[in-house]
């Protein structure tokens, strides 16, 4: 890309921020609280499944195999 063609995207991209309607302090917080209230359910959530599974999978390999458990 030509030096000037980087020079009129980077304006461009200047003043399309300008366009952008930003989000207030209160709106910020509550949404990023929101986030990591959905972040830390999901994580919970996702290692209930993984140790739910690693205990049936585990279980039904040493039924199928006749290991002692």
């Amino acid at each position: 890309m030509a030096r000037g063609s980087i020079k009129r995207f980077l304006g461009e991209v200047k003043n399309e921020a300008k366009k952008v309607t930003w989000p207030d302090r209160q709106t910020m917080t509550s949404s990023t609280g929101a986030v990591l209230v959905i972040l830390v359910a999901s994580g919970f959530f996702l290692g209930l499944l993984d140790v739910l599974y690693t205990n049936v999978i585990g279980g039904l390999l040493r039924f199928l195999t006749g290991g002692a458990g």
